[in-house]
């Protein structure tokens, strides 16, 4: 870890976990000693990269608080019923395993949903008071999805997944001063028969009838009976905002934007979510072949989308190149046409020089030499004029062409966003 770590200017702990992350083998503590004492160590092989596991790694990229891939459930397949409950009971899924406190620090919301400032957790969103009976149900359901066989972590950073649209209200409506929740930074995926399919548990909000007292919204329903006959307008006053209810959704979506598929299991009152567990699996593993379909059908289109691109491209390069030759034609007879034009002004003002030249012949002396200072003068304000190293200056078409090649057409640097 030492040398690696040193090659990639980061500490060997980093490493470490950029390893653990990748699911890279390394030497465990005593390694290279006992090399050195002549023992043979066998050398574990890079393990083939499962659904959902991350394969690249840039310096820089935040790294996962827990691995799913090491604190595993233990499987529950085969074992006695009694033992199969105890197990369920006592596993620990890796995205909630040590993650309250992340989650407790946590910026103000007005609702009341926890906003963590860390944002690679799990993508969970609830108020503080439901917080440890979410992650307890995050982590039945999680495990019981392991159980099965199915992979629950966090999407990989080049996997190019998005959220799902989170909308918290009980009855959603489009007031346009409705703002988003919090999102983690990566989408949490569980992979169904390498399918993936995202979830999101977020905590419902309603609309509360609310009493301003004393520089704060109270809840009406949660003021005693001495509170509401004290609280008097105009010092007090009563309104609608939205907050928080105790009650929970569970929504998996597809996270390919290609394929729009949501699906909510929503609390009519609280606690009935886990009760679902059973059920929403297997909708789950139900649903996996349909979306698998789509997600075919939409690799189709994107691939139909891919060529469609290339060809406008391609067109686009041609016609730009086309574009520019001619350019380059017109802007070559222009300059073409101006040297001849300077050219023959050039030689109409010679004309008059050596016009001016023979008359002044015919003088008399003083005169004519007069004539001919003022001769030399005007022959120097005006200059040489030579056509053959005009027309040598001069560039023909082919030679502006090779010279400067075409501006590319504006567009897409990339083809449209592959669905997977």
């Amino acid at each position: 870890m030492l040398q690696v770590a040193k090659r990639f200017g980061v500490s060997s702990s980093y490493m470490a976990r950029v390893c653990t992350d990748l699911r890279v083998p390394r030497p465990a503590r005593g390694y290279w000693a006992k090399l050195q004492h002549g023992q043979i160590l066998e050398r574990p092989s890079l393990p083939t990269a499962l659904p959902g596991d991350a394969t690249v790694w840039s310096k820089g990229l935040q790294l996962p608080t827990s691995y799913p891939s090491l604190i595993r459930p233990p499987s529950l397949e085969g074992a006695h019923p009694g033992r199969s409950k105890k197990l369920a009971t006592e596993a620990k899924h890796g995205l909630v395993a040590g993650v309250r406190e992340l989650y407790l620090k946590s910026r103000a919301s007005e609702v009341g949903l926890l906003r963590p400032y860390k944002r690679l957790l799990a993508d969970i969103v609830v108020g503080e008071g439901l917080l440890d009976e979410t992650l307890d149900f995050a982590n039945k359901f999680f495990v019981a999805l392991t159980s099965r066989g199915h992979r629950v972590v966090l999407a990989p950073p080049d996997a190019r997944m998005r959220r799902s649209e989170v909308d918290e209200r009980d009855v959603p409506n489009k007031n346009r001063f409705h703002h988003p929740v919090w999102s983690p930074d990566r989408v949490t995926v569980v992979y169904i028969k390498g399918i993936p399919i995202g979830l999101t548990i977020f905590e419902l909000t309603e609309e509360t009838e609310m009493m301003y007292v004393d520089g704060k919204y109270l809840p009406v329903r949660k003021l005693t009976p001495e509170q509401v006959r004290r609280f008097k307008p105009p010092r007090y006053w009563t309104t609608t905002k939205s907050q928080i209810s105790g009650r929970r959704c569970l929504q998996a979506y597809c996270p390919y934007w290609r394929v729009n598929w949501t699906r909510q299991w929503r609390e009519t009152k609280n606690g009935q979510l886990p009760g679902l567990i059973k059920e929403i699996i297997r909708e789950l593993e139900g649903v996996a072949p349909e979306l698998q379909a789509k997600l075919e059908e939409a690799e189709r289109q994107a691939e139909i989308e891919r060529v469609r691109w290339d060809q406008e491209r391609e067109q686009a390069k041609l016609e730009a190149e086309r574009a520019w030759v001619a350019k380059m034609r017109a802007d070559a007879r222009i300059e073409l046409l101006r040297a001849i034009t300077s050219w023959d002004e050039a030689r109409r003002i010679m004309d008059f020089f050596e016009a001016v030249e023979r008359e002044a012949e015919h003088i008399g002396n003083e005169q004519r030499a007069w004539m001919l200072d003022r001769l030399d003068k005007a022959r120097q304000l005006v200059g040489s004029i030579d056509g053959l190293e005009v027309l040598r200056h001069w560039r023909a078409p082919e030679e502006r062409c090779a010279a400067t090649r075409p501006v590319p057409p504006s567009g897409p640097e990339e083809p449209p966003a592959e669905s997977s």
